[in-house]
């Protein structure tokens, strides 16, 4: 369900980019975000039939359904504001500043609201991750390793969607984040030796058709240059013109050379 509710970023950065960017989808846009939305839905589709445990996630008895629907709303709400925050982002590099100051943004705002995150509600669970635990496969060291790591890719992350909005656009970056499930596939068959079912690919398979669609249609990015360059010229053949009737009117170039 999770990835499919992330699946509404794309609506939502097609949506908040039109009201707020001025953005022009066609056809061609929007049948290659339906066509990536239903590569999710067939993935996730097939992950709940391949395992037993997830038919029964809403039947079991210790689930309270409040805190299922709360759940569910505040994913809906994450996967919409994530959309939003690619589109101010994009607002933000091309109008308002530019990528520095937009990653200096957001990793000063990211790491204060994660330490006040982790102070108040996740500090238990912190201090439990680097406790020497026995016997346990991953020993402490190893923790801390995969933890660094796993911070560090994601800063390179988020440098790279924020250099890609500088040439791109909100809406694309949604639906090509979609592919990144491949690099979990190839880590599965090699690392862990679970191949996924023949369903995975045809999901990945409509996935690239969608972007492939989506990338074939005009830009959604309008271009204003060329009507401003009419209106300079326009200044330059009034300022032009009206240069010359002085001069037929004082008769005389530059003061030295006489009209005839």
């Amino acid at each position: 369900f999770i990835y499919m509710v992330d699946a509404l970023a794309i609506p939502s950065a097609m949506v908040f980019s039109k009201y707020l960017l001025g953005r022009s989808y066609r056809f061609t846009h929007l049948l290659g975000g339906f066509v990536c939305i239903s590569g999710i839905v067939v993935s996730t589709v097939s992950d709940l039939k391949g395992n037993d445990d997830a038919k029964q996630i809403g039947s079991r008895s210790d689930v309270n359904s409040l805190e299922h629907m709360k759940g569910d709303i505040l994913a809906i709400t994450g996967a919409v504001l994530l959309g939003l925050d690619d589109v101010i982002s994009e607002m933000l590099i091309k109008d308002y500043g530019g990528v520095d100051e937009v990653l200096f943004g957001k990793w000063v705002f990211g790491l204060g609201i994660s330490v006040v995150q982790l102070i108040f509600l996740e500090m238990e669970d912190f201090t439990e991750l680097f406790k020497d635990q026995g016997n346990e496969p991953c020993d402490v060291s190893m923790r801390f390793i995969l933890l660094s790591t796993y911070l560090v890719f994601q800063v390179l992350d988020m440098a790279g969607e924020v250099r890609f909005l500088r040439i791109s656009e909100a809406a694309l970056l949604n639906l090509s984040l979609l592919t990144s499930d491949l690099w979990a596939t190839v880590f599965s068959i090699f690392a862990v030796g679970i191949a996924p079912p023949g369903s995975y690919y045809a999901a990945f398979v409509l996935i690239v058709l969608g972007i492939v669609l989506y990338e074939a249609g005009p830009s959604p990015i309008s271009h204003v240059t060329p009507s401003g360059i009419k209106i300079t010229m326009r200044h330059m053949e009034t300022d032009a013109t009206q240069h010359t009737a002085n001069i037929m009117k004082n008769g005389k170039i530059d003061g030295d050379v006489e009209m005839t």
